[in-house]
């Protein structure tokens, strides 16, 4: 994935990403993994460090507007939180699927 932006502010550093294809994508959690480990190492004096990675494609949702997901990470106090931000059509369709793969990515980051 490109890195897109890198911005600090008020000790809070967010970094944003695209493009992922889809979470049934070969190793997305440890490409994801990878960027991550490479952006701490270079970390500067921050309380947390959050990513955005964002999805290649869009869905409409029923407003028939277009919806990017993307997936969000968060590290603060030695802790690993992510969340996945979805169309309507991914909730009713696909939010177990989506919540399962959350928790293995958040047990595969806060196992280091």
């Amino acid at each position: 994935m490109k890195q897109l932006f890198d911005e600090t502010f008020s000790k809070n550093r967010t970094l944003w990403y695209g493009y992922f294809k889809d979470l049934e994508q070969a190793d997305l959690i440890e490409e994801i993994e990878g960027i991550i480990q490479t952006d701490l190492e270079v970390a500067n004096d921050v309380e947390a460090t959050s990513w955005i990675f964002y999805r290649e494609d869009t869905q409409k949702d029923a407003l028939d507007e277009q919806i990017r997901s993307s997936i969000m990470v968060r590290f603060a106090d030695g802790q690993y939180d992510a969340q996945y931000n979805m169309s309507d059509f991914e909730f009713v369709v696909q939010r177990a699927t989506i919540s399962t793969w959350l928790d293995r990515l958040e047990k595969q980051l806060n196992s280091k």
